[in-house]
């Protein structure tokens, strides 16, 4: 008896998943947590280069 899982059968839908779908809990939106993460990236790099000439 084989426990292996079965290959998904050609032109069968996957079930839907309305969770997918849902705003993120913060921000309200993907683009604003995207955002987010770029300009601290931004802020991050900006402080260390500054700390890097004040020091050098």
């Amino acid at each position: 008896m084989s426990t292996e899982p079965k290959p998904p059968e050609a032109g069968v839908a996957p079930a839907p998943r309305p969770e997918m779908d849902d705003a993120p809990p913060v921000l309200g939106s993907w683009r604003n947590i995207y955002l987010f993460v770029l300009g601290t990236l931004a802020l991050l790099v900006a402080l260390f280069w500054a700390l890097t000439r004040a020091y050098a």
